[in-house]
């Protein structure tokens, strides 16, 4: 974890706090079948909270994980939802077991935790779903420029979609482009997937 380690996190979510939800949010719910009977969601990385609280509004019950707590500061807003938001301020490399759910979500973390971490932590989230539940995910893939990190986990198609085997994917995009991160030039190959736990 050195290298989310470096990263102001507090600056950053701050800085994100005024963003839209991802259109992730609601392919995921569409995915576990709409907001006619709204469950549980784990959002590993919840940052600022936009795509947490956005869950929330439409009815879902959240498990929002960061190491950083810019997102406490806005659940007042729990009060104008038919959903609600509980947020956990803890490493997810250090949660022993994750509560069941029906969506779990996570964008732009899940490689963060690094290679060694990963496959246990992402046991625990397979774990955590039941059959017919909904894992919308990025990782980091061997185009990205912290592929030369020895921290990050950076995989490779084959790899992630072996971590899916369970899974029928639904949908997948890849962004493989030159960007930012704070103010340093990257270059970013992410790989989205939208899927549903089939055994």
């Amino acid at each position: 974890m050195d290298t989310a380690e470096k990263v102001d996190w507090a600056a950053l979510n701050a800085h994100a706090a005024g963003r839209p939800a991802r259109r992730l949010v609601g392919k995921a719910i569409s995915a576990a079948g709409g907001d006619r009977r709204p469950g549980v969601v784990l959002d590993l990385g919840a940052g600022a909270g936009a795509d947490s609280l956005q869950f929330a509004r439409r009815g879902w019950q959240v498990h929002a994980y960061d190491s950083d707590d810019t997102l406490a500061a806005r659940l007042v807003e729990n009060e104008r939802m038919s959903g609600s938001v509980t947020f956990h301020h803890t490493d997810i490399q250090d949660v022993a077991e994750f509560p069941s759910a029906q969506i779990v979500y996570s964008t732009y973390t899940l490689g963060l935790l690094g290679p060694e971490a990963l496959p246990e932590v992402w046991a625990k989230l397979v774990g955590a779903l039941p059959r017919g539940g909904v894992m919308a995910v990025d990782f980091f893939g061997p185009n990205d420029s912290w592929a030369e990190l020895r921290d990050v986990a950076t995989l490779p198609l084959h790899e992630i979609d072996a971590m899916f085997r369970d899974f029928h994917v639904i949908d997948r995009s890849v962004r493989d482009e030159d960007g930012r991160f704070l103010a340093e030039k990257k270059h970013w190959h992410v790989i989205t997937t939208l899927a549903r736990k089939v055994r």
